[in-house]
């Protein structure tokens, strides 16, 4: 299954959805429709979830998600957009948007893998595509990332 996100960053703050079914925050974001590239569906589903057009769109991160003891995977496209347009609606269909703060992202529940690599899109150092495979539990506890 093919799956993308998107890492909105303005004004030092990130646009995230908090999922209560999951109490966990993450990018928005959504599955590939048959035949869509993943930049297209980072900029559909960002759209859908948020009402924002993202604007600079360019693939950040390639992630393999495996989950243990259900020999599962899937592959995550991190989008990420240099700006956007539109009005925000705080609310859809998967939950509730906001905006946080960078710093705050340390400690938003959030799954670990997610975390980490929004943290590593916001390094300015980092100017290639990130490629990492996570590991979980089939409870979706973080095992361990490699890269």
């Amino acid at each position: 299954m093919r799956v993308a996100n998107t890492l909105l960053i303005r004004d030092g703050q990130v646009l995230l959805l908090f999922k209560e079914g999951r109490q966990k925050w993450f990018l928005p974001g959504g599955k590939s429709e048959f035949g869509e590239h993943v930049i297209q569906t980072g900029l559909r589903e960002f759209q859908e979830e948020t009402g924002l057009r993202l604007e600079g769109a360019r693939l950040g991160a390639v992630t393999t998600i495996v989950v243990n003891e259900q020999d599962h995977e899937w592959l995550l496209f991190t989008i990420v957009g240099s700006g956007a347009a539109g009005e925000l609606a705080p609310y859809n269909r998967e939950g509730i948007l906001q905006w946080h703060p960078v710093q705050d992202l340390s400690h938003l529940p959030m799954f670990e893998g997610d975390r980490y690599l929004i943290l590593k899109l916001l390094d300015p150092k980092v100017h290639e595509t990130v490629v990492t495979t996570q590991y979980y539990t089939k409870d979706y506890e973080f095992l361990h990332l490699a890269t």
